[in-house]
């Protein structure tokens, strides 16, 4: 039985250490506010920060729009006009480097910051 105790004890501690190293680094790490970057063919119209919770209204034209939505640190459009309405079906973006794109109204709309992101694959 007493074998058993130390057994378990030890990998509770290598549970628990295993944990702290996964999450300790990310708790203290500093990240930059990041910014959406809205640029309408080709031309870049604003800059908005995630912090702020807003709605923003994007025209294209006399009577077209996108109505982008910023809230929580995610970023959306929640409502357009385009035919296909595939940027209001696209998820919600939060990290550098992602974006939304509606071709029939020549909009992007991407995520930036200062700071360099994850890797997504290495090769060699």
């Amino acid at each position: 039985m007493n074998k058993l105790k130390k057994d378990m004890i030890l990998i509770l501690c290598i549970l628990i250490a295993a944990f702290l190293i996964w999450r300790v680094p990310a708790f203290f790490s500093k990240k930059a506010p990041a910014l959406v970057k809205v640029m309408q063919d080709g031309q870049e119209i604003g800059n908005y920060s995630l912090l702020k919770d807003q709605t923003v209204f994007i025209p294209w034209g006399d009577e077209n729009y996108n109505l982008l939505f910023i809230s929580g640190g995610e970023v959306s459009v929640s409502d357009a006009d385009c035919p296909d309405g595939l940027c209001v079906k696209a998820r919600n973006i939060s990290k550098s480097g992602e974006s939304i794109i509606c071709l029939p109204h020549k909009l992007v709309i991407q995520i930036e910051s200062k700071e360099e992101g994850a890797l997504d694959a290495v090769t060699y």
